[in-house]
């Protein structure tokens, strides 16, 4: 089962051993606590016994926003409530349509010829085909935590 209907869910096998939770908060700005509130009873609304896949991010070990500790928690619900899982932390993925990307960032600003500011920041961007090999190989009825960096 796949739930959710953005960029990952979009390009993801249904399979019948695995929930694939595609659902949850991607926007890292986010600060609304009804969206993380909704994400958290769909989350608690799947099936505890069946193997589960939640896509967190890679900001987990460095961020202190809202949005890293909603990771955080969700990551944790997780581990408390789910009998296995994969939790897959990601930061980029370059197939995406959401705007707050920092590649669409780019292209925006391309495509407006607006000059781009360049900042001391680094982001792990996922290619389609290194995401998909990840989520074929996925171990089912274990406890697993997979970091997926990029080439």
């Amino acid at each position: 089962m796949i739930v959710g209907t953005g960029s990952i869910a979009k390009v993801l096998t249904d399979r019948d051993d695995v929930t694939f939770f595609a659902s949850g908060v991607s926007d890292s700005s986010c600060i609304n606590y009804e969206k993380f509130n909704r994400e958290r009873n769909l989350l608690l609304s799947q099936p505890k016994n069946k193997h589960i896949v939640y896509f967190s991010s890679i900001g987990i070990y460095t961020g202190q926003n809202t949005y890293i500790q909603h990771k955080r928690d969700m990551e944790s619900l997780i581990k408390d409530q789910f009998v296995s899982y994969t939790i897959v932390r990601i930061e980029c993925i370059e197939w995406g349509k959401a705007p707050n990307t920092i590649q669409n960032y780019f292209r925006r600003m391309i495509n407006e010829n607006k000059p781009v500011q360049i900042l001391n920041i680094f982001r792990y961007v996922v290619s389609l085909e290194e995401f998909l090999y990840w989520m074929n190989i996925i171990p089912v009825g274990e406890k697993n935590e997979m970091n997926i960096l990029g080439t």
